[in-house]
């Protein structure tokens, strides 16, 4: 990320972030792989979204000087109208601006190409007159709206004493206007942040770098933005937080496309959509909570990342000081942007809870939920329960439960800043909480993420087979009426591993828990290719029935054990179904 140096009091501060030369600013060839959009665009053919009528904002620091907009005249910017929103006709070209927006919305590089409108922002003036209307103190006018549904920001700065105004009608927009504000953490050597940045925020979507590169946390402002809160949220395979950044903004329009293509998707009792200050519709499955919800629990956390980019992320959660709270890693949030995945969240639609009226047996393997009144007085509604389906072989549930920081807002003419949910003495952070029941057993609970400082919770459970489990949204604190979005996805880990299987690394056995009973350098369970002629097809399904019932003993396992469980059964021709037409190696399981 780039950001602009100023001396003087009370102005924006802006640091070029270390290691990241101008001249590193390019997207990286195979991210596309790495994060999902290959095998979506192989699921969905033409009809993947591609951005389509999401209007967006780009907010840049300067850059030698007053240079802060892109390069209209670039070949992917033809046919886009790109909106100098700050200082109109004194903005110059920023080869910053150009790569974030290249990675943004380019029609070569971007995954969004389709976005046509977007708003420039030179940061200061977007923190300023320009659209914020920071006041150090309470008073001045409400920020700006816009039409826009997504803000870019690639960018840091600190304010000095403005900095918790900064955030405080950052999470405002968020809130009121459904706003979604995707910025980068600071590049670094992985330590704690030191810099007030807006990814302190609570209702942003921070991200950082798949490889653990960029500054950790939060910093502390005031009793409200607190250090110690798990920054970033999600990570992206790049060279820097710059580029990162747009990629998760460009996965987050073609979720908000889905969503408000798709007015089926989203079905409340209550409410299925509000129309924000700028008169634009914002249906429930594109509603920042629930993009962010879908996008973190979308997230990889076993990563096998193409070169040449040595990337991937380290043992997810394996050590105890890169556990937090809210059921993350420290380094990498959620994990990695995978944007397959966060797709067939939003496509499973919204689902409700059994307490709101949801008398379907259980919700289905993928979806969200958007519940507009959770909590309620008197205790009414402070549960909410989501059946999952009952599986004849493991499945590993990734969730993600998201609310929002509600600040007051006061009058057009008045903002007031402070934090207006009475859900403690402290008038601070709603408590929302998420855990996996056994309702076989009593609804024991089985896993639990309830951070009393964060506002996600989030869970990565492998579930056994023929388990009958539930999800559970209770709340901590007083009586209060708030609303979250949820968002959950069972997907296929035949071995119980805690990798699906289309994470399993089925090349290098060595790295991996494979077994590679035919010695032909593919893991039993990305196989499938019995007689080593290097097409997975009829042939091999005659050798696979012939061992249907057959004993599989360690450490020399049946070749056709593909979950290496010491039995070839059902679960192994469920695996083996999908293999059928594939080539030997890595699976591409469709969802």
């Amino acid at each position: 990320m780039i950001t602009a140096l100023s001396s003087r009091p009370n102005a924006l501060v802006a640091l070029l972030a270390a290691g990241l030369a101008l001249g590193s600013m390019t997207a990286d060839a195979d991210y596309r792989s790495d994060i999902g959009y290959t095998k979506l665009q192989q699921d969905l053919g033409g009809s993947i979204p591609d951005g389509t009528g999401v209007i967006v904002s780009q907010v840049e620091a300067s850059q030698g000087g007053l240079a802060w907009l892109p390069d209209a005249t670039n070949g992917e910017f033809i046919g886009k109208t790109i909106i100098d929103a700050s200082n109109p006709g004194t903005g110059g070209i920023s080869g910053h601006a150009t790569a974030v927006g290249q990675a943004f919305y380019g029609t070569v590089t971007s995954m969004a190409p389709a976005i046509t409108t977007i708003s420039a922002y030179l940061a200061e003036n977007w923190q300023s007159s320009g659209f914020l209307r920071v006041l150090v103190g309470p008073g001045g006018l409400q920020p700006k709206y816009s039409t826009s549904r997504i803000n870019n920001h690639s960018v840091i700065w600190s304010n000095a004493s403005g900095d918790a105004y900064v955030l405080r009608r950052t999470d405002w927009v968020v809130e009121t206007d459904e706003l979604i504000q995707v910025v980068a953490v600071n590049n670094g050597s992985g330590g704690s942040s030191t810099l007030p940045l807006l990814a302190s925020a609570y209702n942003v979507i921070a991200v950082g770098l798949s490889n653990g590169l960029h500054d950790l946390g939060s910093v502390a402002l005031d009793t409200t933005y607190i250090a110690g809160r798990t920054r970033p949220d999600i990570v992206a395979p790049a060279s820097g937080t710059s580029i990162a950044t747009p990629y998760v903004s460009a996965a987050a329009a073609l979720l908000v496309e889905l969503g408000n293509s798709n007015p089926g998707l989203s079905t409340d009792p209550v409410s299925v959509s509000i129309t924000n200050r700028a008169g634009v519709l914002v249906r429930n499955a594109e509603r920042s909570e629930v993009i962010k919800a879908a996008l973190m629990a979308g997230a990889d956390r076993v990563t096998h990342n193409s070169a040449p980019s040595p990337t991937n992320l380290g043992v997810y959660r394996g050590a105890v000081q890169n556990q937090t709270a809210n059921g993350l890693d420290k380094r990498y949030g959620a994990g990695q942007l995978n944007v397959r995945n966060s797709y067939w969240i939003i496509a499973g639609g919204e689902q409700g809870s059994t307490e709101d009226g949801n008398v379907a047996a259980n919700v289905s393997s993928r979806g969200f939920d958007y519940d507009p009144h959770f909590g309620g007085s008197n205790s009414t509604n402070a549960t909410a329960t989501y059946p999952l389906p009952i599986q004849a072989y493991p499945r590993l549930l990734t969730a993600s439960l998201v609310w929002n920081l509600d600040i007051e807002g006061g009058t057009f003419a008045s903002f007031d800043p402070a934090v207006t949910q009475v859900c403690n003495l402290a008038r601070t952070l709603c408590n929302l909480n998420v855990s996996l029941i056994d309702l076989g057993n009593g609804d024991a609970v089985v896993a639990s993420s309830a951070s009393t400082n964060e506002n996600t919770e989030n869970l990565w459970v492998v579930i056994p087979a023929n388990a009958q489990y539930a999800l559970r949204v209770t709340r901590s604190g007083n009586d209060f009426d708030w609303d979250y979005g949820l968002a959950w996805q069972l997907l296929e880990d035949a071995d119980a591993d805690g990798a699906y299987d289309d994470q399993d690394n089925c090349i290098n056995v060595a790295n991996s828990e494979q077994i590679d009973s035919d010695n032909d350098g593919f893991g039993n369970l990305c196989d499938g290719d019995f007689n080593n002629n290097g097409f997975i097809n009829a042939q091999d399904y005659v050798l696979f029935k012939a061992q249907i019932g057959q004993p599989s003993t360690p450490p020399i396992y049946n070749f056709a054990d593909l979950n290496v469980n010491g039995f070839v059964n059902t679960q192994d021709y469920v695996l083996f179904r999908n293999l059928l037409g594939s080539p030997p190696g890595p699976s591409g399981l469709a969802p």
